[in-house]
């Protein structure tokens, strides 16, 4: 017959309660008060060692205790484990976790210290999940946490979801992209401005090496393409004296030689071959490749964005270059004044407004990430939600066209995960899908239809438009009703508010 410890009475302040998975043991005050009533009634497990008792399980308990300011606690006294040290470890840090977990619950920082440590014998994401019963994507989730510190205390600090915290472990070393994710996750904002984040990260990270050869050559660096009213202008807009195109070659000796990025958009193979693409960015394969080669190659092609330089000169004017409309000597059709005629003032107010102008259209293409993910998340529902139907109904009333485009359709096939049209036309798969549900999950189809239409016409200058009356004004105040937050780009084009 096994034989069960007997409890032993010990002053809770002599117990040893370090290596506990839980960071924050969250003493609440009915907790800590219910131990001062009843005092412990489930017996704290500690094992002895030669520094004193340590506890195994029931940390949360001893603090308590201790809190409450209790002369004993009920201890039972087990012996240390012998033989296989890590395998022990790992045995230890598995039945804490389980304990906790189904007891108060594990914070986020709770959960990264556990895998971390569990990492750290040498267990992968998948024998971490099996051995806590949990999903290997959380676990991953959970583990890209651990690897930072300041992700896996911020988590705790700011009650941040799991998966806020791994974006914050995403951004670790980078302070002031972290300031703004806390703050964002105080306003609701937290998925756009993560997004805006990687988007400015890839394109730094895509221009760096175009900029450092920039630099190398000493070309002046303009952050964007300058506008009509600058002095710095595009070599495309100028002329010499004499009114000969100037090339960039010839340029460089300039002192005002300089370039802005321009981002574009190329194609290759899957095994990296460049697709070549005429003036309006659509294939062109030539005569030797018959037109099922050419299909087929079109639909597995690879985007690739680059950025290139676009050389242009600073100060045209004192570098006696002159521009096209003076060369024509046409009159202003904007009817604003040249760079020249503008004071500092002026110029520099312009140069704010074309900076926007550039910034707002970055954070929609953002906005439409962030969008575009939740609503394909949002339309795994079965039925549609309320108000669904007569937004369907007047969208067929008012911008029925919006359907008709091809592009929305393929939307629509990413949405709800199916293949699109293998070139022009409609997705066959996303047809099927329609034959093969519920009338009500037809229904949700339907509304994803509709919305793809929405999404399809909704440009990136469209927080520049009349909300009150265009169709992304109407899509996107629809999807705040159903729980989606607007950003802030976004909720210009909800009304006739400008910038």
């Amino acid at each position: 017959m096994a034989h069960t410890p007997t409890p032993r009475a010990v002053d809770p302040r002599t117990l040893l309660v370090d290596l506990n998975v839980r960071t924050d043991l969250r003493l609440d005050a009915d907790f800590v008060a219910s131990i001062k009533t009843y005092g412990v009634l489930q017996p704290i497990v500690a094992a002895e060692t030669d520094q004193g008792l340590r506890v195994r399980y029931g940390h949360r308990r001893t603090a308590a205790a201790v809190e409450a300011a209790l002369d004993t606690v009920p201890v039972v006294v087990i012996p240390l484990t012998a033989g296989d040290g890590d395998a022990a470890e790992i045995e230890r840090i598995l039945t804490q976790h389980a304990e906790n977990h189904h007891r108060a619950g594990l914070t986020v920082a709770d959960e990264a210290k556990t895998a971390k440590q569990l990492a750290a014998f040498g267990l992968s994401a998948a024998q971490i999940a099996k051995k806590t019963h949990t999903r290997r994507e959380h676990v991953e989730v959970v583990l890209q946490i651990g690897k930072s510190d300041l992700a896996a205390a911020a988590a705790d600090r700011y009650d941040l979801t799991l998966d806020q915290a791994a974006a914050l472990a995403e951004f670790d070393g980078d302070v002031e992209t972290v300031k703004a994710l806390v703050a964002a996750a105080k306003t609701g904002q937290f998925a756009h401005v993560a997004q805006q984040a990687r988007d400015e990260r890839r394109r730094a990270e895509q221009q760096a090496p175009v900029l450092a050869r920039l630099t190398e050559e000493g070309v002046i660096l303009l952050e964007q393409r300058p506008a009509y009213s600058s002095i710095d202008r595009a070599l495309g807009d100028l002329r010499t004296p004499d009114g000969a195109r100037i090339a960039a070659e010839d340029h460089a000796a300039c002192p005002g030689h300089a370039a802005y990025l321009c981002e574009t958009t190329t194609y290759t193979d899957p095994d990296g071959t460049p697709i070549p693409t005429d003036r309006w960015g659509r294939p062109d394969f030539g005569d030797d490749v018959d037109e099922d080669e050419a299909e087929a190659r079109w639909e597995a092609a690879i985007a690739v964005e680059t950025w290139e330089p676009v050389y242009a000169c600073s100060g045209y004017a004192e570098h006696g270059h002159i521009t096209d409309q003076q060369w024509w000597s046409r009159p202003q059709g904007s009817g604003k004044p040249r760079a020249d005629e503008m004071s500092p003032e002026a110029r520099e107010e312009a140069r704010l407004a074309r900076r926007l102008v550039i910034d707002n259209n970055k954070a929609w293409k953002s906005a439409r990430a962030v969008r575009r993910s939740w609503v394909t998340t949002y339309l795994m529902r079965k039925t549609l939600p309320e108000g669904a139907g007569t937004f369907i109904a007047y969208a067929l009333a008012k911008d029925a066209d919006l359907l008709t485009d091809s592009s929305a359709n393929d939307i629509a096939a990413d949405w709800f995960g199916v293949e699109k049209a293998a070139s022009y036309g409609r997705s066959a798969s996303l047809v099927a899908t329609v034959e093969n549900v519920s009338d009500k999950r037809a229904q949700v189809l339907a509304l994803g239809q509709v919305l793809a239409g929405y999404e399809a016409r909704s440009s990136d200058s469209a927080w520049r438009e009349d909300g009150d009356h265009s169709p992304t004004g109407r899509y996107l105040r629809f999807l705040a009703t159903l729980g989606y937050t607007l950003s802030e780009v976004e909720e210009y084009a909800t009304g006739d508010r400008t910038v």
